[in-house]
């Protein structure tokens, strides 16, 4: 049975999963715009169902890491890149689990640490941190973060991370409404009522029993960058399936995943969030920047490819906004031209894709997507 013959079992209606919730290993964590797991699981059934050797699973722009848990859950070795290292992060602690034998330990001592009004630590600092939190937030958060320090387990500590992002988000001085940093009224400010000890102990004590049991034998892949370099890690010809969800522009005007990461990531101790370029981050847009299309000095012209589909997008938009979308679309597609190296022959990418407005015409980002990708050689099923 091949793929093609597989989904059209289904209707198209099947693929909306609209009575889907985010649940379990999913739920331990916040972040923007995830991926229906249930719909990932179900993509890459199919391809394991057409194809009993595929073996492992790449996605370049992992995000939460949705893709690669599910992979994973069904035996997939999972590659991963993603710019953003709180995403990288989130990822991590979902995929390698915790030690459940020494966090039963850890929780009572870190428990004790918190509760003990006797504990000394130093207040956290980093650039216009009193905008951001109030000063009883900082206090709070500051003996957290010297708690958390304080566990000898790498593993445990990354798993407290993770706990605390949800935490730092709903105690800061940012509005909910918008991924980006705007700050709130300052009746709302004062309103916070702080429970930040209790809400983080109450995270750590019941989120483990999602994850897996850490264990030193499992196999991971993923690593912090942007995705054009990161591809050149991997080996050619050694990938069975590509599943991904790409950004659908760049990140300034879509989902600005840089500004909602960078306050979790400035409290987060640098040496548990992996291994990056500091200049990621710099400042709170600096994530954003480094994203696809993001840096308007890279302009790219000259890596641009000749689409039908997207000369008559660009001939439609204003000048200056044109300059903007071709910028992304050459760093998007120079992606794909590598990734298609990486494949095995005769395996798969599997994209779930989705079309934005930019003056206020629809960018065909899924027809630019296969226009491309037939010109080098797949089949579209």
């Amino acid at each position: 049975m091949t793929i093609k013959s597989i989904l059209e079992k289904k209707s198209i209606g099947y693929w909306d999963f609209a009575d889907s919730k985010t649940i379990g290993i999913h739920k331990i964590c916040a972040y923007p715009a995830t991926m229906v797991h249930d719909m990932q699981k179900e993509l890459i059934k199919s391809v394991m169902e057409e194809d009993h050797t595929v073996k492992n699973i790449l996605d370049p722009f992992h995000g939460s890491g949705v893709t690669l848990v599910e992979g994973a859950s069904l035996g997939l070795h999972p590659i991963g890149f993603d710019i953003n290292p709180l995403a990288n992060l989130i990822t991590r602690v979902k995929l390698q689990g915790v030690s459940k034998k020494d966090l039963i330990i850890s929780l009572k001592n870190i428990e004790n640490l918190l509760m003990d009004d006797a504990f000394e630590f130093s207040l956290h600092e980093f650039p216009n941190i009193n905008k951001w939190f109030r000063d009883d937030i900082i206090d709070s958060l500051s003996k957290i973060r010297a708690a958390i320090q304080l566990e000898k387990y790498k593993n445990i500590r990354q798993y407290y991370w993770v706990c605390l992002i949800n935490c730092i988000k709903k105690y800061s001085n940012t509005r909910t409404s918008t991924f980006k940093l705007h700050i709130k009224t300052d009746e709302s400010i004062q309103g916070i009522k702080n429970n930040v000890i209790y809400d983080f102990l109450n995270n750590i004590q019941t989120s483990h029993k999602f994850l897996p049991d850490f264990s030193k034998e499992r196999r991971l892949s993923l690593f912090i960058g942007d995705a054009t370099d990161l591809i050149n890690e991997i080996k050619d010809s050694s990938i069975d399936i590509i599943c991904t969800s790409p950004p659908y522009g760049d990140n300034a005007t879509t989902v600005t995943y840089g500004q909602y990461s960078m306050l979790p990531i400035y409290w987060i101790d640098r040496s548990d969030l992996g291994v990056f370029n500091n200049k990621l981050i710099e400042n709170y847009s600096s994530i954003d920047s480094a994203s696809l299309g993001g840096n308007k000095k890279k302009s790219n012209d000259t890596f641009h490819y000749s689409l039908r589909i997207l000369e008559n997008y660009l001939a439609k938009i204003d000048e200056r906004k044109r300059k903007k979308v071709k910028c992304f679309v050459n760093d998007y597609l120079e992606v794909f031209f590598n990734l298609k190296f990486k494949l095995k022959p005769n395996k798969y990418m599997v994209l779930t894709l989705g079309n934005r407005r930019v003056d206020n015409q629809i960018l065909p980002l899924t027809e630019i997507t296969r226009e491309f990708l037939e010109k080098q050689n797949f089949t579209f099923e």
